[in-house]
């Protein structure tokens, strides 16, 4: 997967989206891994791979909030929640998370939701977001990966060539994309789909 096969993929579904990203089924466990940060106003948070802006609903106000994205079609949607969600201090930008244009240490805190299995490069995605996070400050992440013990099955493999084709790969594994980035994993927990998807909370 690259970025401009990415962006035709998710300009071609932006519409439905929300419709499987946004269920109450998906959106339990946004909330659940938000609320594990605990914010506080006027924290400064960043959201790698906003997409439709689905997150911003378990944000309270008051919270300094930039989203980032490299498909308009989604960040279209993403301001119109902005809009409608009174989110004042909200900044939605194009911009690839595997290039951050923003300083070093300016975050209080970093969401990578749904974006590592969707990133060319997940590892350095993570860099990136170690890079512009605060000593101290923590990067949540609710996402697909394979177990590390495992390898994928051929009927896995099979799945795959479908899932990459419509933008995700459910054969990452998570240790490869934290190698040689230096944070803590504060906690881990399996969530939907038997555990494949889990919420990471991270440490800098």
């Amino acid at each position: 997967m690259n970025n401009i096969d990415n962006i035709k993929i998710y300009k071609r579904w932006v519409g439905l989206y929300d419709l499987l990203f946004g269920s109450k089924y998906i959106s339990k466990q946004r909330k659940a891994e938000i609320s594990m940060l605990n914010l506080k106003e006027e924290d400064n948070i960043l959201f790698v791979g906003i997409g439709t802006g689905e997150d911003l609903r378990f944000i309270p106000k008051g919270i300094n909030v930039t989203g980032v994205d490299i498909t308009n079609e989604m960040l279209d949607i993403a301001r119109k929640k902005v809009d409608e969600l009174g989110l004042e201090k909200a900044n939605i930008i194009n911009m690839d998370g595997q290039n951050l244009e923003f300083e070093q240490n300016h975050f209080d805190y970093v969401v990578l939701n749904l974006i590592l299995s969707v990133i060319p490069d997940g590892n350095k995605a993570l860099k990136e977001a170690y890079r512009v996070l605060k000593p101290g400050g923590k990067i949540a992440i609710f996402d697909k990966f394979i177990e590390d013990e495992k390898s994928p099955n051929i009927m896995r493999l099979l799945l795959n060539r479908i899932t990459k084709s419509l933008g995700t790969d459910i054969n990452r594994k998570f240790s490869k994309i934290i190698e040689n980035v230096n944070l803590k994993v504060q906690e881990e927990k399996k969530s939907i789909l038997g555990g494949m998807y889990r919420i990471i909370i991270l440490e800098k």
